[in-house]
């Protein structure tokens, strides 16, 4: 029965017409308007990766403009300012004009500069710290003239700069020569004040020598003022610490003295205000004297 079957199927399909192969290729196909789970066909759209990685491109230009600006704005060189005397320095500025760091570009210059760190400071401190310090050792009296020389990465900023510092110099010198402050004698590193020190009336008792005229004792000398007390650590006396500042700026008045520890050294902290009301601050060596910080608000 198996084997009828087999053969009757065989010879149907035989009979079967037998189209060619031309035929069928040029046959057209016809799209399916309905798909099943089968014929279905579902196409994803491409990851777009491109706007990503444009993202992090401008991400990363963003980032080294920022790092560039910041370079140029706090870490490079913008200006150097030499000033000349006969120790002669060189202050290196930022595009801000805030200061870097200042060089000795003499021998005798490095004793002033040692032990101190200018980094931070503004110029017109800076400047006025030098001086203080080069009018301290002597080196601007007998007409001493400082010269000036600006180099900048501006031209017109470098003009300007020049001008700034050379009007710096010239009321600096105005202030110490007529101030109440003079240069000090040879080996002496402090600033000398002539401001008026008091003295104590006296009284004298006319002396006859004449018979049976009384004779009045002389009287004692005077005594002759002492300087301000100091503490027993050898600290100086907030007295002390007023007249130096009032020897640089005549007529200040002050507003707060604080003596505290800096790295190990003891200095005043000074808030005062000038004639006209601005606002100073003044940081001094508790022990010497010396001006280490001043500054306007």
């Amino acid at each position: 029965m198996k084997d009828k079957i087999e053969t009757s199927l065989r010879r149907a399909a035989e009979q079967l017409p037998q189209p060619d192969f031309q035929a069928m290729a040029d046959t057209p196909v016809q799209p399916l308007e309905v798909h099943d789970y089968v014929t279905r066909q579902e196409f994803l759209p491409p990851r777009r990766r491109f706007p990503l990685a444009a993202a992090a491109l401008v991400l990363c230009a963003l980032v080294l403009c920022a790092g560039l600006w910041t370079y140029f704005q706090f870490f490079q060189v913008y200006s150097v300012v030499d000033l000349r005397v006969n120790p002669a320095f060189a202050i290196e500025l930022d595009r801000r004009d805030q200061v870097k760091s200042v060089n000795p570009l003499s021998e005798d210059a490095e004793p002033i500069l040692e032990g101190r760190s200018y980094q931070g400071w503004d110029l017109e401190t800076t400047v006025e710290a030098l001086l203080d310090d080069l009018w301290a050792g002597g080196y601007l009296d007998d007409g001493a003239q400082v010269d000036v020389a600006v180099n900048s990465k501006s031209t017109d900023h470098g003009r300007d700069l020049r001008e700034e510092v050379e009007e710096i110099i010239s009321e600096k010198l105005t202030e110490l020569s007529g101030g109440g402050v003079l240069p000090p004698s040879d080996g002496d590193d402090t600033p000398v004040s002539t401001a008026p020190t008091p003295t104590t009336p006296t009284s004298t008792t006319p002396v006859s020598d004449a018979p049976g005229t009384a004779t009045a004792a002389p009287s004692a000398p005077a005594e002759t003022p002492s300087a301000p007390q100091t503490s027993s650590d050898g600290v100086l006396s907030w007295a002390e610490v007023q007249d130096i500042v009032t020897a640089r700026l005549p007529g200040a008045s002050f507003e707060e003295i604080q003596l505290d520890e800096d790295d190990g050294r003891m200095i005043y902290e000074v808030k005062f205000r000038d004639t006209a009301g601005a606002e100073y601050e003044a940081d001094l060596d508790a022990y010497t004297g010396e001006i280490l910080k001043w500054e306007k608000d």
